[in-house]
């Protein structure tokens, strides 16, 4: 690991510089100014768009979720305060919004799961499965990716939320708590409760 406190000062001076520049775009997309408004959307959309891919079942959700994060950024402008960092308000953005699909996706599967004829084929059966999502170019890790996945969508939406992100986006308990705007003893405790039902999903599946 490099630990060089030259490069951990430019790391950090860095940061700042980028966090400045998000403020100041921000101060100007607030006033109308579409430019600023494209500066922002073009400065965190690749960072919006790996959060949301693992959430997404398919390529057109995942658009479909990048765009809906930032037309949420365009009608919340006006609510983000400079004194919090518009980057970790813009991430917090796309967790719900990935949460929000989650439990669409919820509602939509119990939906399938009592269909209005009983000739219809049960879900799964009959039917292509959504598209994998995952930027890795390795076949075994995308396989496993879509594992985690169709572990993770028998959790509620929240669990599966708190997990994606502990889990594989390595976020931090306290970064989930600000992103869910809970407190970190909730996080932890709702960590400590998904993670039971995770455990109960892999023991059906025969892991351990």
């Amino acid at each position: 690991m490099n630990t060089n406190p030259a490069n951990t000062a430019a790391r950090t001076a860095a940061a700042a510089d980028n966090a400045a520049g998000d403020d100041a775009c921000a101060l100007r997309a607030r006033e109308g100014d579409a430019g600023a408004m494209e500066s922002l959307v073009m400065r965190h959309q690749d960072a919006v768009a790996r959060l949301l891919w693992r959430f997404a079942h398919n390529r057109a959700d995942l658009d479909d979720l990048v765009q809906e994060t930032f037309l949420r950024m365009v009608r919340g402008l006006g609510g983000w305060r400079s004194e919090q960092p518009f980057a970790h308000w813009l991430l917090r953005i796309a967790t719900n919004t990935g949460r929000d699909y989650f439990r669409r996706q919820s509602v939509r599967r119990r939906h399938m799961a009592e269909p209005d004829n009983a000739d219809d084929p049960p879900p799964g059966r009959g039917t292509a499965m959504p598209e994998a999502i995952d930027p890795a170019d390795n076949p075994a890790a995308r396989a496993a990716s879509s594992e985690v996945k169709e572990i993770l969508a028998g959790l509620p939406p929240d669990d599966r939320a708190l997990l994606t992100l502990y889990y594989l986006e390595s976020h931090s308990l306290a970064e989930i708590a600000a992103q869910f705007g809970w407190t970190v003893t909730a996080t932890k405790l709702r960590a400590w409760r998904a993670r039971g039902r995770l455990r109960a999903r892999l023991k059906e599946r025969a892991f351990f």
